[in-house]
């Protein structure tokens, strides 16, 4: 649901990086941080790019948008050893502009290979050309590629898997279907996994059930409301 204090005072200062943490299960530590957009009013009301992103369309600012999250995010991470990453979107994958931003902000970032980008699994096959242009970017400077809103399915599985990505982040619902069909695709994407050196991370984490399935079938990444919802900066 948009939001209804629309004001034309709106203005990209109000978004800030809110964090959630992913955790690694078998040391129980904080892993990365994933850096969402957050709308902040004055009243100290939160609203989700869900609620926020058709002023942003409006004022035609999406790249700036993205400029912006990184930015703040970076100047956050920029003195912790910690890894961190952003979403983009598919304008954004496709924008020259955005790119030349990225370059420019990565050549003096120290430890780039602390930041990693997520790109939804619809946009990296659907724009094939595109990502692979924005991942060879990205390689240039040791910035990773996380794949989300990955459905799993057999066909899905085999180009995602192909894609030369760090990490798939993959819904904790796809681990709660006992159909032996589903079962299998689960194995299978697990071992292909590790065949490719990919990191599966479980999101979505809201029960103690749901981790402990997660656990059992040896995932040691995982993210979700079970850990902490995601937070805005203390500093």
């Amino acid at each position: 649901m948009q939001i209804t204090e629309v004001t034309d005072s709106f203005n990209l200062d109000s978004v800030v990086p809110f964090f959630q943490p992913i955790m690694d299960l078998e040391n129980e530590t904080v892993w990365s941080y994933e850096c969402l957009a957050r709308l902040v009013n004055l009243h100290e009301n939160t609203y989700l790019p869900s609620q926020f992103l058709f002023l942003v369309e409006r004022q035609h600012s999406v790249a700036q948008l993205t400029e912006t999250i990184f930015n703040r995010s970076a100047n956050y991470f920029r003195d912790i050893n910690m890894a961190w990453n952003i979403n983009v979107s598919l304008s954004d994958m496709t924008d020259s502009v955005i790119q030349q931003f990225f370059c420019s902000q990565l050549q003096d970032y120290p430890n780039p290979n602390r930041i990693s980008i997520e790109i939804t699994a619809h946009n990296a096959l659907t724009e094939t050309q595109s990502f692979w242009s924005f991942s060879k970017m990205c390689a240039s400077f040791g910035v990773k590629i996380i794949i989300d809103h990955f459905d799993l399915t057999p066909e899905s599985l085999e180009k995602v898997i192909e894609l030369p990505v760090s990490a798939i982040k993959v819904p904790s619902k796809l681990f709660e279907c006992d159909e032996k069909e589903h079962l299998e695709l689960v194995q299978q994407l697990i071992m292909s996994s590790k065949i490719n050196n990919i990191i599966l991370i479980a999101e979505h984490i809201e029960q103690e059930a749901t981790l402990t399935k997660v656990k059992n079938l040896g995932l040691k990444y995982a993210q979700g409301f079970y850990f902490s919802q995601p937070k805005a900066s203390t500093q």
